[in-house]
């Protein structure tokens, strides 16, 4: 009885794992076919278009009939080549009405004329590129709660940034500061991380440990 309990749990075991590797696999397809659907986006951006629906960190570019609002605040403690500094995060209008917000990436201090600069440049230019991040109340694990009120931020939650703004945004998606004409800064790429195929091989190999191991134990109780 014992022996098949414990036959019994190592294909449970072997089973699960082998599923869990199924899985990687198929994570691993769809990681791959989002990385070039960036690259093929950071090549050739297309115009926005507020009807379609976009995958994280698609590069696209933002036309004239969107305008970027002066009123920044700062996303604390962010690092970028081994210096402590913050993302700017302004409001983005559409026709003149609140929609968005766009993070125009990492400054060294919250510094007015630098903002100011920035959006200078936007302005000089028929149309700039972002990539497109979703615009939600979910934030990280570990992060210290926004205080709006004091003007205090860790992280981009849509109801916060409503409310601090008094205003609603129509938009699902949140936009990064994404053009070489404008602002060097992080590739999107930077953000995905592909590690499903040794997932997915430790998923495997831990599954063909555990039918070993049935036939181990078989094996010595039969002899």
């Amino acid at each position: 009885m014992r022996l098949r309990s414990i036959t019994y749990l190592f294909l449970f075991i072997s089973l699960m794992t082998f599923i869990l590797g199924v899985w990687q696999l198929y994570r691993l397809d769809w990681k791959n076919d989002l990385i070039d659907n960036i690259n093929n986006s950071i090549n050739s951006p297309k115009i926005f278009d507020r009807n379609e629906e976009y995958e994280e960190l698609i590069t696209i570019s933002l036309n004239n009939d969107f305008d970027l609002i002066d009123k920044p605040i700062f996303l604390e403690s962010k690092t970028q080549q081994g210096k402590v500094g913050y993302h700017a995060v302004l409001p983005l209008t559409y026709k003149n009405n609140f929609y968005s917000i766009i993070n125009l990436g990492w400054v060294s201090d919250k510094n007015p004329e630098y903002i100011k600069n920035i959006i200078g440049k936007i302005k000089n230019q028929d149309s700039f590129y972002a990539y497109t991040r979703h615009l939600t109340d979910q934030k990280q694990s570990f992060v210290p709660e926004n205080q709006p009120l004091k003007n205090i931020w860790f992280s981009i939650l849509k109801s916060d940034l409503e409310g601090y703004y008094k205003s609603n945004f129509d938009s699902k998606y949140y936009f990064v500061l994404f053009d070489p004409r404008i602002k060097p800064d992080i590739n999107p790429l930077a953000f995905l991380r592909n590690n499903h195929l040794n997932y997915s091989i430790t998923w495997f190999l831990l599954s063909l440990s555990s039918v070993i191991m049935v036939l181990i134990i078989r094996r010595k109780h039969n002899g």
